[in-house]
């Protein structure tokens, strides 16, 4: 595996687990406050990380698709 199908395989996992915590807030899944919180920590640590993917092969001068 080389760099860039490890990067699509992460950003894949990332969006996924970005569809299922939206999922569980959306539906009304969250059990209370604390949980909540979690989530949204959660929704902002991926958004992170894919600033950064998106940031480090920008400079590297390779092309994201999003």
């Amino acid at each position: 595996m080389d760099k860039y199908d490890f990067i699509h395989a992460l950003r894949k996992d990332l969006k996924s687990r970005e569809e299922q915590v939206h999922d569980i807030v959306m539906s009304g899944g969250v059990k209370d406050m604390e949980n909540y919180q979690f989530l949204m920590g959660e929704i902002s640590s991926i958004s992170y990380i894919h600033d950064k993917i998106k940031e480090h092969l920008h400079d590297e001068g390779d092309i994201v698709d999003d």
